[in-house]
């Protein structure tokens, strides 16, 4: 049995609907007594990072609840692996039919029939093949008239259009199979029509909750939390560049709206000033995306006053060590002549230099080492900066460039890794390195190919490893344990001397699996964990009662 449980104690950030992000769909049964939503959470990928990467099978990124009409519990939560399109209830019977679906941008127009039960909230997914699914309506009991996507792009030019509408007549929708809707379903090309207007949905929302005195706002994304010395809580997150908390307050006591999302906050070593790295989303422009420079604020932690403002001539990812230095290394990774300039700050703030490691790739090069004592970076081969990569360190303020020690420690192997998160660690055993990372594979991320590992520092020799079949989306340490936590949900204790599992446990509120994408320690036996929903939980460690009555 685990040595420790992990209990919540507090969520930040909550409120009505906060399950769903940015709502897409809505609908209601004709008794009214239930709601279903259909909304997009932020794909966990940003300009420096991915962490979306799962072992199959997996559940999918897209939320879709079911809500008591009355006081908007949610009593049924699961996800979709595409975005939901539409929602249609069943005129008599207790099941929403969910149409979801997308353009995968090359080829497919890939999507689900979905059947939701909402007495026990399991669906079950009907065509046989997928397909992206636009429109829905019940004609009656039997009859369901949908839309459909045109399964791939050379269709397009044989039926002069992306939609294709049929009618399927059954009598077993209440004993609805896996894929039991197989083709041809008689479809007939019809116009591209309207989608379904997610403006709708946020309107609804917005009603339910002004008539029963309850005020609604979408929040998605924490991608980094941190404490302070006080106890307060700092976090960043889509469409905020810094928040904080009190844990005696329900409401933050002060916030930073932001046209972009919070993606890294770094805390001074003199503890009053955070800095924040945001950045706006990408933009589609003359056939190309487009990225703009990312900002760092000197945010006050007192007040939450920007002192100043920092403006690369890139996107960037920020680096750190512990007496103040930090680093902004340029992304531009959608260039393979990229030189991948890193621009180093001293605590002063004058005096920059500038350095080259090379081109950038969100799914290898991250690489962000809390309590770090040097600027630690991944660099690869010149040309090829995903092959032969290596942890560098960057000396200051002259900016030579330090080979540490290969990614890949198992030369036999010869694996392609990539980074991840970590913490540098000196305890018992040593300086250390403890960090994440992923074996690259053809076929995606295969099990046990994600894993978190602890290397001596500076030669990077194995300690030990703890492998997974997710990513690591967060880790923090301290001379005991190590805190982790994974897409799936899970968070993981690991012993940060053997790297033994101590404890390890799904996350979850009010019964509903949230995914973590960002963790602090607060405490020896307390942690602020940040969600994909936009909330932050506030958890304790407690011994089991087993244990706790000194039983074995």
């Amino acid at each position: 049995m685990s040595a420790l449980e992990v209990r919540l104690d507090q969520v930040l950030g909550t409120g009505p609907f906060c399950e769903i992000g940015q709502p897409r769909a809505i609908a209601a049964p004709p008794d009214g007594d239930l709601v279903v939503i259909g909304g997009v959470l932020e794909w966990p990928q940003w300009h420096g990072r991915d962490v979306s990467s799962r072992s199959r099978p997996h559940p999918g990124w897209y939320p879709l609840a079911v809500y008591e009409s009355d006081d908007l519990t949610c009593l049924h939560y699961v996800t979709t692996r595409w975005p939901t399109n539409v929602i249609a209830c069943h005129p008599t019977l207790p099941l929403a039919a969910i149409g979801t679906g997308a353009y995968d941008g090359g080829w497919a127009y890939e999507g689900e029939l979905l059947l939701l039960d909402l007495t026990t909230g399991t669906t079950v997914s009907l065509l046989a093949h997928p397909r992206e699914v636009r429109q829905i309506a019940w004609r009656d009991p039997q009859t369901l008239d949908l839309v459909l996507a045109i399964p791939c792009d050379e269709d397009e030019k044989r039926f002069a259009t992306t939609s294709l509408a049929c009618s399927i007549r059954r009598d077993d929708w209440d004993r609805a199979t896996e894929g039991m809707l197989r083709m041809p379903y008689g479809e007939a090309p019809v116009p591209d029509g309207p989608r379904t207007d997610p403006a709708v949905a946020v309107t609804t929302i917005e009603t339910l909750c002004r008539e029963r005195g309850l005020r609604w706002a979408a929040r998605r994304g924490v991608w980094a939390v941190d404490s302070l010395t006080d106890g307060r809580i700092v976090a960043a997150l889509e469409g905020v560049r810094l928040e904080c908390w009190s844990s005696t307050v329900e409401e933050s006591l002060w916030r930073l709206p932001v046209d972009g999302a919070g993606r890294q906050v770094k805390v001074l070593p003199e503890g009053r000033t955070a800095l924040v790295l945001t950045q706006t989303p990408r933009r589609f422009e003359g056939g190309w995306w487009t990225v703009d420079p990312s900002v760092v604020a000197e945010v006050d932690l007192f007040d939450g006053a920007v002192r100043a403002i920092h403006e690369p001539a890139f996107s960037a990812v920020m680096v750190s060590r512990t007496d103040g230095w930090w680093a902004l290394r340029g992304i531009e990774h959608p260039t393979r002549v990229a030189t991948g300039e890193v621009v180093l700050h001293p605590p002063d703030g004058v005096n920059t230099a500038t350095v080259e490691l090379g081109r950038y790739d969100l799914f290898n090069h991250f690489f962000d080492i809390r309590y770090a004592p040097d600027l630690l970076f991944l660099q690869g081969q010149e040309g090829e900066p995903w092959q032969d990569e290596w942890v560098v360190s960057v000396d200051v303020p002259e900016g030579s460039v330090r080979r540490l020690f290969p990614l890949e420690w198992d030369e036999s192997r010869g694996g392609h890794l990539f980074g991840g998160c970590g913490a540098y660690l000196d305890d018992r055993s040593g300086p250390a390195l403890v960090h994440t990372g992923a074996v690259h594979d053809g076929a995606g991320l295969l099990p046990g190919n994600a894993f978190v590992v602890r290397r001596v520092y500076l030669t990077g020799e194995l300690q030990w490893i703890f492998t997974a079949d997710h990513q690591a989306t967060a880790l923090d340490a301290d001379d005991d344990f190590v805190y982790v936590t994974f897409n799936s949900g899970e968070l993981v204790l690991l012993r940060a001397e053997d790297g033994a599992v101590h404890a390890r446990q799904e996350l979850r509120v009010n019964g509903h699996r949230v995914v973590p994408l960002s963790l602090v320690r607060l405490s020896p036996d307390r942690l602020a964990i940040g969600t994909l929903d936009g909330r932050v939980l506030v958890c304790s460690l407690a011994a089991t009662p087993d244990l706790a009555s000194g039983q074995e």
